[in-house]
């Protein structure tokens, strides 16, 4: 297996056909094995059962369904350990990440480990564009984070990662951050962003603020614990 596409969800039920059906042009033409795991965070519209009319129609689907909602750190922590594929790519299910993007990604790839997205002309409002700037700040200050877009979903990165760092609730927003401290390669790319089209933020602006303060902490404190060292690449 080359690739998995792993997607949290949380009542995201209008959305799955249509994104289904651009992984899939985009995908097939590469002529790789690939799969496409979908992890439902506890959703509590019909997405579970839109998941399982798709997976009658596509057999190289796979689901994942948590038993209540859990965030977005758990459903992706979860569709990692499941991922067969050399390669593992992450995207949110709502196609605000176009999947086209996702070949953008495949080019990338030689002489990394890990590619993230930079949301080229966000889409987001004006007050959330001005929070993650001020939380750009703040991860540089305190971390000397570098990551140009840490809040895009868009990522693709070798299966061997997910064993090297560690997992802990909204680790999703220090993802390349925790990468680069272990010494791996990154590469950050320009994507572009849709205006979202299906549902609704699964966030607030407060919430976000609120729980990014404490996890800045924390991985503060984790940065200053963390064993770094360099990975030799044969």
């Amino acid at each position: 297996m080359e690739y998995s596409i792993v997607i949290p969800l949380f009542n995201e039920a209008e959305s799955l056909g249509v994104l289904q059906e651009r992984i899939e042009q985009v995908m097939r033409p590469l002529s790789c094995q690939y799969e496409i795991i979908y992890v439902n965070d506890g959703s509590n519209d019909n997405s579970l059962e839109r998941l399982e009319e798709l997976k009658k129609k596509y057999n190289n689907i796979e689901s994942i369904s948590l038993k209540s909602n859990r965030g977005q750190s758990a459903a992706l922590y979860v569709g990692f350990k499941k991922a067969q594929g050399e390669w593992i790519i992450t995207m949110d299910a709502d196609c605000q990440n176009p999947p086209e993007e996702i070949s953008k990604l495949i080019k990338e790839k030689d002489g990394v480990d890990f590619i993230t997205g930079i949301r080229k002309k966000r889409k987001d409002t004006l007050l959330r564009r001005i929070s993650s700037q001020t939380a750009k700040a703040f991860r540089y200050i305190v971390l000397k984070d570098t990551t140009q877009d840490a809040g895009c979903s868009l990522k693709m990165f070798k299966r061997e990662i997910v064993s090297e760092i560690p997992f802990f609730k909204n680790f999703h927003r220090f993802f390349t951050f925790l990468v680069r401290l272990k010494g791996f390669l990154v590469r950050e790319v320009y994507v572009a962003h849709n205006g979202r089209e299906f549902g609704k933020s699964k966030y607030t602006t407060f919430r976000r603020a609120r729980e990014g303060f404490f996890d800045l902490g924390g991985v503060y404190w984790l940065k200053r614990r963390i064993l770094k060292y360099e990975i030799e690449r044969g």
